[in-house]
């Protein structure tokens, strides 16, 4: 099993995983074709061009909120449908 195949799995486990950090987050983004915009001290965006999408991820410590990860599969979902 590769690398994205194992964080694929990990990122759509249940119930939602609360272990998700960003660099997963980054190489998942990478993988579905969105990019990752920085915007000001504690915030990251991820961005998928071709939909409008944009989703705004606070960083405060090491591990994303639950909220942000269902956000994202919803958008990576919709990304597979397409």
């Amino acid at each position: 099993m590769s690398s994205i195949e194992k964080r694929i799995a990990k990122f759509y486990a249940k119930p939602v995983p609360n272990n998700i950090t960003f660099a997963d987050v980054e190489a998942l983004a990478n993988y579905y074709g969105c990019i990752i915009k920085t915007g000001g001290n504690h915030s990251k965006r991820v961005v998928h061009k071709e939909s409008g999408t944009v989703i705004p991820i606070p960083m405060h410590g090491k591990y994303i909120g639950e909220a942000y990860v269902t956000e994202l599969k919803e958008l990576f979902d919709n990304i597979k449908e397409n």
